[in-house]
């Protein structure tokens, strides 16, 4: 199992999509001092840091438990760093009184970012916790056992591009925020179906960690269901539900 192809990727996911997020708010600069954009980007990372960090030690608890606390602060998880993170930015913009929308400038770079770094995580073999359960279709992936698996980091990086390609051609509705929200309950929503494909659900690799269940779900599903009720509330608060269902 080769780490390499996932630290090169996950650097460069962190440099484009910081670039991207940067271009993007150049033409909000003048409007937000210097000093608040400071603190909601520090609230941003923090927030993401430990929303990793919390929902990973979550998720695989009792495989944690007879490991040396190294373990527990190697992992992360990215829906719990998308969650944090947006929990992060909202008390921060609470602290410097904000009360205008940031986050649809997150989307893309966002978005491109983590399409780069499944790629990373989809090359680097079982040692990540990415990949998946035995399949027989075609496109199987070896991840170092001989068993051909789900490649669960390429399906979400394929649904994180036709999710850009929707974003690139749906005209914005007007709503702050709108695209934030619907970017959020889609990728939450795609991580409480594509986890299913992962073990618990199916035999492991080895010795690697494995989540554990809750009531039937692990606790990123759960997390991820909560995060999709408070995104579908708000959309429906702002009547953006209706408009972004296809039209017959």
């Amino acid at each position: 199992m080769n780490p390499l192809p996932h630290v090169v990727l996950e650097l460069a996911a962190y440099a484009l999509g910081a670039r991207l997020y940067w271009a993007a708010r150049e033409p909000a600069r003048g409007a937000m001092p210097l000093a608040d954009q400071l603190a909601i980007l520090a609230g941003a990372i923090c927030g993401a840091a430990l929303g990793s960090k919390l929902l990973y030690v979550a998720q695989y608890a009792s495989a944690l438990a007879s490991q040396p606390w190294t373990a527990w602060l190697s992992g992360k998880t990215v829906a719990g760093g998308l969650l944090g993170g947006w929990a992060g930015v909202e008390l921060a913009k609470r602290a410097v009184g904000w009360k205008a929308s940031t986050g649809d400038r997150f989307v893309v770079p966002f978005a491109v970012a983590l399409v780069i770094g499944r790629l990373g995580c989809q090359l680097s073999g079982a040692w990540d916790l990415t990949y998946g359960t035995p399949t027989d279709l075609p496109w199987g992936w070896d991840y170092g056992d001989g068993v051909p698996r789900h490649p669960v980091a390429g399906y979400e990086a394929l649904a994180l591009i036709a999710f850009l390609v929707w974003h690139r051609a749906r005209p914005a509705t007007g709503h702050p925020g709108e695209r934030f929200r619907v970017f959020v309950a889609s990728y939450l929503a795609m991580r409480v179906v594509l986890e299913f494909l992962k073990p618990p659900f199916g035999p492991a690799i080895g010795d690697v960690i494995v989540a554990d269940r809750h009531a039937g779900l692990t606790a990123i599903q759960w997390v991820c269901l909560a995060g999709f009720a408070v995104c579908l509330a708000s959309l429906r608060r702002t009547r953006v539900v209706p408009a972004i269902l296809p039209r017959h």
